[in-house]
């Protein structure tokens, strides 16, 4: 079920006049479980589209989301990276006249919600390629041994409607939801 958040935007109509002062171009925020298929939607629809990934942001600085919920100053510079290297993407956007933008995380990342809420940003949820098995959990652990507790959260938080956004894709059938905001029908 989608749930209504000050921090979504209502697609209808753009209207310039209230367009936050930091927010040029639109970005879709791709969000869901660690395995759903993120960067295999990415993949397939906005291959051509910059993308911003967290998951780059804790490789390249060799932050594990575990140690940040403890210790405050490896926070500290978690958010100092994520904050340089967001203005890097969205200046680089900026810059090459890119028309839209690309955001992929799980959606309940605190600092990376924060810095979005300045934007003008479309939450798309994917649903797995099959809800009834569960995701490959030995594999992604394997890969992201941080993969199983977030999923669980991810879950948990999901149930509740605590996770924001505008839209569900769903691999199964390759459908969305409901129709999409004009501004996105042509990547689609």
């Amino acid at each position: 079920m989608q749930i209504k958040s000050k921090y979504i935007q209502n697609w209808g109509k753009m209207d310039s006049s209230k367009v936050h002062d930091d927010s040029k171009i639109p970005l879709i925020h791709i969000i869901g479980y660690v395995g759903a298929g993120k960067s295999t939607f990415i993949r397939k629809y906005l291959r051509k589209i910059p993308t911003f990934d967290i998951k780059d942001i804790y490789q390249k600085n060799f932050f594990n989301p575990k140690d940040l919920k403890d210790k405050p100053e490896k926070y500290l510079q978690f958010q100092s990276a994520l904050d340089y290297s967001f203005s890097q993407f969205y200046k680089n956007l900026e810059l090459n006249q890119i028309p839209i933008g690309i955001v992929e995380s799980s959606g309940i990342n605190r600092a990376l919600n924060n810095i979005l809420r300045r934007f003008y940003v479309y939450r798309i949820w994917i649903i797995p390629f099959d809800l009834n098995r569960k995701l490959n959990q030995s594999k992604i652990n394997e890969e992201r041994p941080y993969a199983e507790d977030l999923n669980n959260h991810l879950m948990e938080k999901f149930e509740k409607n605590e996770i924001p956004f505008n839209n569900k894709y769903n691999f199964m059938d390759e459908n969305f939801m409901k129709d999409l905001p004009a501004i996105f029908k042509k990547y689609f």
